[in-house]
């Protein structure tokens, strides 16, 4: 894996913490466990996780969407390229050259 999937993925893990930590488990522990039915637990936990399912999958489209951006080559090596295969007829004419000079 490359760093800048590594770090990307890092990132996305440490925004998904913030979220599970401050705006998501927040209304969960606001009052005591013995003040809420566990019903009303159980339709709060089943909802976050709907929630984090569906940003997950959102992260997962990001995700390989990037990765495609980064299997197609970019403008630096079709230069490269390009400049390899000029390259390349340089010498083969320099060496058709000094073949005729003989």
């Amino acid at each position: 894996m490359t760093r800048k999937i590594k770090m990307i993925r890092k990132c996305i893990m440490a925004v998904l913490l913030v979220i599970l930590l401050a705006g998501q488990a927040g209304p969960l522990f606001a009052q005591s466990p013995q003040d809420r039915d566990t019903q009303e637990i159980v339709t709060l936990l089943k909802e976050q996780n709907r929630e984090l399912s569906s940003d997950l999958r959102s992260i997962k489209r990001e995700l390989v969407a990037l990765r495609a951006d980064l299997e197609q080559p970019g403008i630096k090596e079709i230069f490269a390229g390009i400049g390899y295969i000029f390259g390349l007829f340089g010498v083969g004419a320099l060496v058709a050259s000094r073949r005729r000079e003989k």
